[in-house]
């Protein structure tokens, strides 16, 4: 099998949202798709995707290792997530194709099965609308009536570590509380609650976080402080006051490859690391990240707040990964979600995805609906802060 000719496409979901795509085609008529979703930078991600699939046409595809050996990712390239982003989706786009060619599930070509399904639970941040504790507890009352057992939402609007400390940031962080009770209250104390705070808060306004929303009960705490190395020690010093509380901490959702995500499985940084397909490195890489954090006592719960590739991927990966039990999920954003991949969608019931059976990835971008809805700028998508 090899490679013919790749693609890059844009899918524009919403005025604040896109979805970005590789489609590869092979020399006997397979097309493969991946993701490679980074709202607002879809441009640089064009020009880099241009200047380097020119020397991956007519490249030779037997098996996984050759998919991954072409599109090994760089830990220091300066392309950072732009670089990492194409390169793990035209990995996710090759080893759909492969499967295709081989007429199996995507996931039997990474190993045997770690498990026959995989627990998911609702990222309701970007379906919420208005954005009041009204707003949430709405939103969360809703993935709960369609089965899911866990919620996540991401209050702290407009908060900021340049801020955090000071009046304003005072008043916001009261207001993200505030959601984050409303929820709480919606929902009763059966369903697990998660936070995230999208790197938001000070060392000192994580801790009084976990204070003030202690009575709520949370599963986890999502990346509360930047993971620049100089911020370690207070993810560990947080951590263990997290733990004291029976609550997690969880992060670490851009890295790249197991050198990436090593310093936070030797150092014990967090519970939970979140691995994201669209950057880590693609699907085997996903795998390998995982098998690492099992060593570690460490639970695997993939980022993938976006689209509907992504989806598929990482429950592919979650078939094979150990410890890669428990799969983030975007709900209620757009119908787009389930609209562009044909109304295709991974069989859910009980709250988990259950191992797909369909030759390859099991889904494909229809093309009418990408053409309905072509590339338009994003701005606010460029500040990763917002999520």
């Amino acid at each position: 099998m090899k490679i013919a000719d790749l693609n890059y496409r844009v899918l524009h979901v919403s005025a604040k949202t896109n979805w970005s795509f590789v489609q590869l085609r092979t020399d006997d008529g397979l097309t493969g798709w991946g993701e490679c979703s980074l709202n607002g930078w879809e441009p640089l991600q064009r020009e880099y995707a241009n200047s380097w699939w020119p020397s991956l046409i007519g490249a030779e595809i037997g098996d996984v290792a050759a998919a991954g050996a072409l599109c090994t990712i760089h830990q220091h390239s300066p392309g950072g997530l732009i670089a990492h982003s194409v390169r793990s989706a035209t990995e996710q786009a090759l080893l759909d194709a492969l499967a295709q060619a081989r007429e199996v599930p995507l996931w039997t070509l990474l190993g045997p099965a770690s498990r026959s399904e995989v627990e998911v639970y609702a990222n309701i941040n970007r379906a919420t609308q208005p954005r009041t504790p009204e707003g949430f507890a709405a939103s969360a009352r809703l993935a709960v009536a369609q089965g899911y057992a866990a919620v996540k939402l991401a209050p702290f609007d407009g908060v900021l570590p340049a801020n955090a400390e000071s009046a304003d940031g005072a008043r916001l962080i009261a207001a993200a509380h505030q959601r984050v009770r409303a929820v709480r209250e919606a929902l009763g104390p059966a369903i697990r609650v998660m936070v995230d705070c999208h790197w938001r808060l000070t060392p000192r306004t994580a801790l009084d976080t976990l204070e003030a929303l202690r009575e709520v009960g949370l599963h986890w705490l999502e990346c509360p402080l930047s993971e620049r190395g100089s911020q370690h020690d207070e993810i560990l010093a947080l951590r263990r006051v997290a733990n004291a509380q029976d609550v997690r901490l969880a992060g670490a959702e851009k890295e790249t490859e197991v050198e990436g995500f090593r310093p936070y499985l030797e150092r014990g940084l967090y519970d939970t690391i979140m691995p994201d397909v669209k950057y880590c490195g693609g699907i085997a890489a996903l795998v390998r990240i995982a098998q690492v954090a099992k060593r570690h006592g460490v639970q695997t719960a993939p980022h993938n707040p976006t689209g509907p590739i992504c989806n598929f991927a990482s429950v592919h990966a979650c078939m094979v990964g150990a410890g890669c039990d428990f799969l983030e999920q975007q709900v209620g954003e757009s119908d787009l979600f389930v609209e562009a991949v044909d109304g295709r969608y991974p069989v859910f019931a009980g709250g988990h995805f259950q191992q797909p059976q369909q030759v390859g990835m099991g889904a494909a971008l229809d093309m009418k609906i990408l053409d309905a809805h072509p590339f338009a700028a994003v701005r606010d998508g460029l500040d990763p802060s917002l999520g």
